[in-house]
């Protein structure tokens, strides 16, 4: 799994994460959030909005779309992005770190690749190497995957891809998530970002991961926001849309503003 941002600088193994972000390190404060101005004394008549996912939301493209759209009156806008993360690891992120700085609202930026399992996680010349299981990590042996070359070549050449068992854990991730906001009378939504190509290109496996994802949401009552007509119309329009030709996971900024202005015109903050 390439994994460039995966310095020991800014994060660090985890038993039960694979890996999290080092709080307290030069990016990321002791909340979890990558840091900013803001203070943990929430003033009066402010909403403070907390994002959460993978890179998408760590680059912040979306991110600072919104931000000029809604302003800093009144709203403050905190980001827990992560690179390469999944429900699981943004799960145990919130709850160990991110709740400290009580939001008023969540949103999660939902990708395909949080279908990924867990990784395993190694320090290697000061750098972390990843592995990204096709089954679920705590179901393997890992003493014997440290271990022994040969359980990591059968396992590498027996195990297959469980669609399923990725979708069941995706949802009990999303719904313990879901469960410990209503606790806290948080508000919680959910962005779900597109392939940044025509949905005719899209692989078998992206076809499935977008139409789970649309299940999930519903079976759950999750309120979201689905920004695949503003992709379409865009690949439609031979608009470019992506951060490096090849990449159809990262938004330039062009489209993410153009998100952006659909998230504003859908009345995705608290207080619109």
């Amino acid at each position: 799994m390439n994994f460039a941002a995966g310095t020991l600088a800014s994060f660090q193994p985890d038993e039960e994460a694979g890996y999290l972000p080092k709080t307290n390190s030069e990016e990321y404060d002791a909340y979890g959030c990558i840091r900013n101005q803001y203070k943990l004394d929430k003033p009066k008549d402010v909403k403070r909005i907390l994002f959460m996912g993978d890179s998408v939301t760590h680059r912040a493209r979306i991110l600072n779309g919104l931000r000029k759209l809604y302003g800093e009156k009144g709203y403050e806008y905190w980001n827990a992005g992560v690179e390469s993360f999944n429900t699981l690891q943004e799960l145990v992120l919130y709850r160990r770190y991110n709740s400290q700085i009580k939001p008023d609202q969540v949103i999660l930026t939902f990708h395909n690749n949080d279908f990924m399992q867990t990784p395993i996680v190694y320090q290697k010349d000061g750098k972390m190497e990843i592995m990204s299981p096709l089954r679920d990590r705590r179901k393997m042996n890992m003493w014997l995957f440290d271990n022994s070359y040969f359980y990591r070549f059968w396992l590498g050449m027996s195990w297959r891809e469980d669609n399923q068992e990725k979708a069941e854990e995706v949802k009990a991730n999303l719904a313990e998530l879901q469960k410990l906001l209503k606790e806290q009378k948080v508000d919680f939504r959910v962005v779900l970002l597109p392939l940044m190509k025509p949905t005719a290109e899209w692989y078998k496996g992206e076809t499935w991961s977008r139409e789970q994802s649309l299940k999930i949401f519903k079976d759950l009552n999750i309120q979201y926001y689905d920004l695949l007509p503003t992709m379409e119309k865009a690949a439609s329009n031979h608009e470019k849309m992506v951060e490096t030709a090849g990449d159809s996971w990262h938004p330039d900024d062009a489209m993410a503003a153009e998100f952006a202005d659909q998230l504003y015109r859908e009345k995705l903050l608290l207080g619109h």
